[in-house]
């Protein structure tokens, strides 16, 4: 992580749809983005490998990961109930999300995925070395209401021999709440999240919040909080810093796979909530002096090199897709750094 990546060359194309697909090509012309340096702090969750190779973020940037062995699990739980305390005492998965004083989340955008919204997204078209996949905007699509990010095989190449998606907003976010329904990606060696990210590269600093499915496990997802602890840096740099990160593997329970959820991020300047169905799954607050910077919302799909860690890609069964059936943007109300 503490190599410079090379620049991306940056071209805008077209959007293009027809009744059921559609899709918005802005990002990388150069493909995939490459790192020397194995550090285990990277975008988030991922593998010891993966830390020698993050994505390229250039505006509009790309965005890499890798999490460390070992991640501590934490969490058995049940059926989620409706009523987020009633779920918590019955699951022992924690407490509801506790109230912020001085402050609330307010609704700022929401998109229920009736069509793709040029004006909110972009498909980016970066790799990074341990990333099996080439990011495509063949691979998004909309019908019926339901956003689909594929993961594909692409037996024609034999650098990146699958193709993913990353959809990244336009408009960042300082401090605030996303929620998004989600049913998320199946197969082992499959990784589908939703991302906050500061995405400026080579990064000068490193904010980043992440709810990754890793498709090796069947119950479970890791929550992620990196930022940069070193010392300060003079924009614009040429090597990019190295993030420390803190991944939380929980149990929860269910298959995130089999059925539409709800994954909330809550970002306030005293801590980050991660949530699922209305339940709190994971609080982080160690570094949150440190988590100031906006971000852009990611969601993506792709294919992991580390068996260890995501599991081994060539026992997936492709196609398959992480599907979004609407995502809220809040911004929070209250007094901030």
């Amino acid at each position: 992580m503490c190599h410079a990546l090379p620049r991306a060359r940056w071209s805008e194309l077209g959007l293009g749809a027809t009744s059921l697909l559609f899709w918005l090509t802005l990002g990388c012309s150069d493909g995939t983005a490459q790192r020397e340096s194995a550090t285990p702090a990277l975008a988030a969750s991922r593998p010891p490998e993966a830390a020698a190779s993050a994505p390229a973020r250039s505006d509009p940037g790309t965005i890499g990961s890798a999490p460390s062995s070992g991640v501590p699990e934490s969490g058995e739980a049940g059926d989620v109930m409706r009523d987020p305390q009633a779920a918590a005492d019955a699951n022992g998965l924690g407490t509801a999300p506790p109230a912020q004083t001085g402050g609330d989340f307010a609704l700022a955008w929401q998109d229920d995925f009736d069509s793709f919204d040029a004006s909110r997204w972009q498909l980016m078209t970066h790799s990074w070395d341990t990333n099996l996949a080439q990011f495509s905007t063949a691979n998004a699509s909309i019908a019926d209401g339901i956003l689909s990010l594929a993961l594909t095989p692409q037996a024609s190449d034999t650098v990146k021999p699958f193709r993913g998606v990353e959809m990244r907003s336009l408009e960042t976010l300082r401090y605030g709440k996303i929620e998004a329904r989600v049913r998320l990606a199946q197969g082992s060696g499959v990784v589908s999240a939703l991302v906050l990210i500061y995405t400026p590269w080579p990064a000068d600093d490193w904010n980043e919040l992440d709810i990754e499915y890793l498709g090796r496990y069947s119950d479970r997802v890791q929550f992620n909080a990196m930022v940069y602890t070193g010392p300060p840096t003079t924009p614009p740099v040429i090597t990019s810093v190295t993030p420390t990160q803190s991944p939380q593997l929980v149990n929860l329970g269910f298959d995130p796979s089999g059925d539409f959820h709800v994954y909330v991020i809550e970002w306030t300047p005293v801590d980050a909530h991660f949530s699922i169905d209305g339940v709190t799954q994971h609080t982080w607050n160690t570094e949150i002096a440190k988590l100031q910077l906006p971000m852009n919302i990611l969601l993506t799909i792709w294919a992991s090199s580390s068996a260890d860690w995501a599991g081994p890609v060539a026992a997936t069964p492709l196609p398959t897709t992480a599907d979004y059936d609407w995502l809220r943007v809040y911004r929070w109300t209250g007094s901030a750094p």
